[in-house]
């Protein structure tokens, strides 16, 4: 096989396309991220938003009274879903919700080193207000910090803003402070609307483009399970389509030789059996004709021994002739010509044959059911399976003919109340010269060659047998045909 042809080499390569096709969708969204305003929902990032509130923020206090800045925080937190809280440079708190804020918070509002506790302020504690400001030498804190508290779960983000405490003094720094249980701020603090989205962008486009070589892959390999299945019942005509190159067109190629090789095998077993029972045919029948003139030629104390020689003699001629019926039964579907056939007349006509005495044998077939079939190969398919039935449970119980339709398949099932065979024994009935028991010879069966016969007919009608036992005993025979409407 070409390497470029072989199944790794087109899945590595598709899973490389993939990778390009994501790395260039993931390109174009971050170009529009730049270019589009922060007000789009695929614009800048979330703290862009939020640094643009705190400002506007910042501005409107500037131009409003100090009374009036609660107020004013409070709007702003009805409409963003989170509490606004606006601390001094000292780390006053000068407006917005009294809430204890925890030291880790406290330190980055002051950008104290870590382990330092910053001073607390008498609008938080009851206490007069102490100032709080970094020291001189030291520069002011980053313009925005976010940091998550527990015991409650709070998220906090601080934005630097300039901010007038008296509006005959130039602005000063001040932070404000966004609280929210949420990770997300409500969308003010992290926005992951557009990460979902090209995420479930990024899922769509893999499945899209994954989904055609998947399903190179697995409907070859669904075909190959339908048609092995057939090979398995015997149908060794199935093919596969052969024109892939890659690994799976060299399975494909495989299981057709198989086939091929597994029909030669059988058709010539059949053929070797059809021809030797043939040629046995003539000879048995002049030896049988000789012990029967000999028979009444010797005296009465060898007539025993003659009869017990014409027993053996009849025995191989009853073989002779199963051979030959198996031999029959395999005749080449191009031969034989299916047609329009009514399940219960031949149902009715096989009993009136084998029926015996003390077998009770109950028929369920609806008048209307039809298959596609052979008459005389579904006849002497359904008289082996009666014919063992009642000679193995004829006594057990009645015997149940039931017949079925179910879409368009017909299901005929000879059931008896038997004792069954061993599970061992279910997938080997159907072979030729197997007997589950040693002792079914000559006085309890025949030489195996009963169920046989019923596989090559039904497979010859295009349709398949199986057997199971029942519970708590039982044995089943089961038939499936194409049904005709």
């Amino acid at each position: 096989m070409k390497p470029h042809r072989s199944l790794f080499t087109k899945i590595l390569l598709w899973f490389f396309l993939n990778l390009v096709v994501l790395a260039t969708i993931a390109l174009v969204f971050f170009n529009l991220q730049f270019r589009l305003g922060p007000q789009s929902p695929f614009g800048g990032p979330a703290e862009d938003r939020i640094v643009t509130v705190a400002h506007f923020m910042a501005r409107e206090l500037n131009g409003s009274v100090r009374e009036d800045w609660d107020e004013i925080l409070k709007r702003y937190s009805a409409t963003y879903g989170v509490e606004f809280i606006m601390l001094a440079g000292d780390g006053q708190v000068m407006a917005g919700k009294k809430l204890t804020i925890p030291f880790p918070v406290m330190q980055r509002v002051a950008n104290g080193p870590p382990g330092r506790r910053p001073p607390r302020h008498g609008r938080d504690r009851g206490g007069p207000p102490e100032r709080m400001g970094p020291p001189p030498d030291r520069p002011p804190g980053p313009p925005r910090f976010s940091i998550h508290t527990t015991n409650p779960s709070l998220y906090w983000v601080g934005i630097r803003v300039p901010l007038a405490m008296d509006r005959a003094l130039p602005p000063a720094p001040a932070t404000l402070l966004a609280v929210s249980e949420s990770m997300t701020g409500h969308g003010l603090f992290f926005d992951p609307t557009p990460w979902m989205v090209i995420a479930a962008l990024l899922v769509i486009v893999s499945a899209v483009m994954w989904a055609p070589m998947v399903r190179s892959i697995t409907r070859p390999i669904r075909r190959m399970t339908q048609v092995t299945e057939r090979i398995s019942r015997g149908q060794f005509n199935a093919r596969l389509d052969e024109r892939r190159a890659d690994e799976i067109g060299v399975l494909g190629k495989s299981i057709n030789e198989m086939a091929s090789r597994l029909d030669g095998y059988v058709s010539g077993q059949k053929r070797f059996l059809g021809d030797v029972a043939h040629e046995l045919a003539s000879p048995i029948a002049r030896i049988q004709l000789g012990l029967g003139v000999l028979e009444q030629r010797i005296d009465a104390e060898n007539q025993a021994r003659v009869r017990d020689v014409a027993q053996e003699v009849q025995h191989m001629s009853d073989l002779v002739n199963e051979l030959l019926s198996f031999s029959r039964a395999e005749i080449s579907p191009a031969k034989v010509k299916l047609g329009k056939t009514p399940v219960a007349p031949i149902v009715h006509r096989v009993l009136e044959r084998e029926r015996t005495e003390g077998a009770e044998i109950r028929t369920f077939v609806p008048d209307e059911l039809t298959v596609v079939a052979d008459p005389e190969l579904l006849a002497r398919a359904l008289a082996n399976i009666v014919r063992n039935a009642v000679r193995y449970a004829g006594s057990a119980g009645p015997i149940d003919i039931n017949a079925r339709r179910e879409q368009d398949e017909v299901i005929i099932e000879v059931c008896d109340s038997g004792a069954g065979v061993s599970e061992e024994s279910l997938f080997q009935l159907f072979e030729p010269f197997y007997r589950p028991e040693a002792s079914r010879g000559r006085e309890s069966g025949g030489v195996g060659l009963g169920l046989a016969i019923v596989k090559t007919c039904i497979q010859t009608c295009h349709g398949a047998v199986s057997a199971r036992n029942l519970q708590p005993h039982g044995f089943c025979v089961t038939i499936v045909l194409t049904a005709i409407p």
